[in-house]
């Protein structure tokens, strides 16, 4: 694996793997137990298996939260999130009882954390009866879930969506914030960078999710970099090293409501929206063997996992399938048996697979969806007048297109015309007869993300310094080049980052823009831990090594959003950062299809 192409789990697991590894071999007692809670296991299972932990001198992996079998004579590596209940139940391990009579549970402990420790529990811990017992301590900063190369996601709660744009969840919404921010620091910590952060600033008094994100964000990294200061000797050298600027922009799901409305015709996109996956990544489907038996198979869409998957899933439709039509060529040509089995029967054209395909149920959706990813042709092309010409009243109250896509048809046509006007929208929503009372209340929840489809809402619009962010929407290349024709606006956003013509009015910096002809970017050594200097732990155990950011890492983007990731902007991230030839990462409290996406607008519960 490597550390240029695959950061954020490449560090993901060389800090699991340093965590466990450094501890096992060392001293006389070479065995180690390893003790896990449960969000700890959860990332650690993102990118190490069963038998890969074990393999690692490792008698058992216990959870710290259940009855455990004593070992005494062993040492014990705890992976734990920082909190007050991990920390108890550390310290419970080694306070002996006599009622009934308890030894410790293991011989030493070497305590690895997710994230930052705070000093209330490092000074707890330093108090307690399990200090003498305690090796070492080391801050992992692993806090996150890298799905993929460019893409991670920081998962706050169960319903991400909810807390952050519903008005009843304002105790939530500030939990997740503090969460995601955490999060991202992880992910900042573990390249090794010291980012300027800037936001989205949508028009209105209100703070928005954007910019409330940002705030957390730069205070923790501004409390993490403090600690390294202290930490580094070096520090002054370091700083000056990097000359070129990371940066991390924080935009929120206001930003681009047509991203999770519109279908788009790269492979990826298009399984998720037609196809129903398990897990959010595994398709399950039954084949009949040999004997006649009905079988169960399970294939998993991963990139680290499926090598065809990872290469395909960005490209659009039609190239995938000639390129699956040469790999069966491929295959039958050098494979014997099959060959002779192809020869017995007349081999069918593309245009008769094609015509069997469409029979397939997932597909039948395709015609409807085409429409749907049409009409993104016209955000930028026509006016408001024109979209309520009998075309758009036409499609709406077509009975052959899905229900969900005359929704998602309906809603297109609200973000674009900015909410419309009241007589229209209740026009409209009348005409396709599916909708149903959440339905529509999905469609008035469209102004928690800034769009006026409540009567007192647009009479409440105030002036603004600046509008709503706005970008070229389609793609203007060759009517021949089959590529999505639809532009998301991070992808755009990216560009004109890069480009240096991004508003700092709509886009400020939360601090102080990166100066310009000066060393501007501020460069952590190790991104481990921020307690070396203090008491003797950590100076008896050696902490995870980190390589150093490279020259790969310096310019590094990330682009975070609250409220969500659609599969299109996740792709757009892959071609900013093969276009300029930059680490581009992307990441998201959650990744959210079409379908998910209007969902999540009707459980808002205005």
């Amino acid at each position: 694996m490597k550390a240029d192409c695959r950061v954020p789990i490449f560090y993901l697991l060389l800090g699991i793997i340093s965590a466990i590894g450094q501890t096992a071999g060392a001293g006389t007692n070479q065995w180690r137990v390893v003790v896990v809670d449960q969000p700890s296991l959860k990332i650690i299972s993102t990118v190490l298996k069963m038998p890969a932990i074990l393999e690692q001198n490792v008698l058992a992996v216990q959870l710290i939260t259940k009855n455990r079998q004593p070992y005494p004579d062993v040492d014990a590596v705890y992976v734990l999130v920082p909190c007050a209940e991990s920390i108890a139940h550390v310290i419970d391990d080694f306070t002996p009882t006599s009622d009934p009579p308890l030894r410790a549970k293991y011989a030493h402990a070497h305590l690895y954390f997710t994230g930052a420790l705070s000093d209330p529990l490092f000074s707890k811990l330093s108090a307690s009866a399990a200090a003498p017992y305690i090796k070492g301590i080391a801050e992992l900063y692993i806090e996150y879930n890298p799905i993929e190369s460019r893409v991670f996601l920081t998962t706050p709660s169960e319903q991400p969506f909810y807390t952050l744009y519903s008005p009843s969840a304002a105790e939530m919404r500030s939990r997740d914030l503090e969460a995601s921010a955490d999060r991202v620091l992880s992910v900042i910590a573990s390249l090794g960078i010291r980012p300027y952060v800037r936001y989205y600033r949508p028009p209105g008094p209100a703070t928005s999710p954007a910019e409330a994100m940002a705030n957390r964000l730069q205070s923790k990294l501004d409390d993490y970099c403090a600690h390294e200061r202290r930490k580094a000797e070096n520090y002054k050298e370091k700083q000056a090293a990097d000359l070129q600027t990371s940066t991390v922009i924080v935009l929120d799901r206001s930003v681009d409501i047509y991203a999770p409305l519109i279908h788009e015709f790269a492979y990826q996109d298009m399984v998720h929206d037609l196809i129903d996956l398990e897990s959010g990544d595994r398709y399950v489907y039954s084949t009949t063997a040999a004997n006649g038996e009905i079988q169960r198979t399970e294939a998993e869409l991963a990139e680290a996992t499926d090598p065809l998957w990872a290469k395909l899933r960005h490209q659009h439709i039609s190239h995938v399938s000639q390129t699956l039509v040469k790999c069966l060529d491929q295959l039958v040509s050098e494979n014997v048996g099959i060959k002779a089995l192809a020869s017995l029967s007349k081999r069918p054209t593309l245009t008769e697979m094609r015509a069997a395909l469409a029979e397939l149920p997932e597909f039948k959706r395709l015609q409807s969806s085409e429409l749907i990813a049409q009409s993104g042709d016209n955000i930028d092309e026509t006016s408001e007048e024109s979209l309520l010409e009998p075309r758009l009243i036409a499609l709406l109250d077509d009975r052959a297109l899905g229900v969900t896509d005359r929704i998602r048809l309906l809603f297109l046509y609200l973000v674009h015309v900015n909410g419309g006007i009241a007589s229209d929208r209740r026009r409209l929503e009348e005409v396709p007869q599916c909708l149903t009372d959440d339905d529509k209340r999905a469609a008035a929840n469209l102004c928690l993300l800034g769009v006026p489809t409540k009567v007192e809402q647009q009479a409440d619009v105030q002036p603004s310094s600046h509008t709503r962010y706005t970008w070229e929407t389609i793609d203007r290349r060759d009517q021949d080049e089959l590529g999505p024709r639809f532009v998301p606006a991070a992808k755009s956003i990216v560009s004109e980052h890069i480009a240096g013509t991004l508003s700092t009015e709509m886009f400020p910096w939360v601090q102080q823009a990166p100066p310009e002809g000066i060393p501007k970017h501020i460069l952590n050594t190790n991104a481990t831990s921020l307690r070396s200097k203090r008491g003797g732990w950590e100076s008896r155990q050696h902490e995870p090594q980190k390589p150093a950011a490279s020259s790969e890492m310096r310019g590094t983007l990330i682009v975070y959003i609250t409220g969500g990731v659609t599969l299109g902007e996740m792709r757009a991230v892959y071609e900013m950062a093969h276009k300029y030839n930059r680490q581009v990462y992307i990441g998201s409290t959650h990744v959210i299809t079409p379908r998910g996406f209007l969902d999540d607008l009707k459980g808002l519960h205005l």
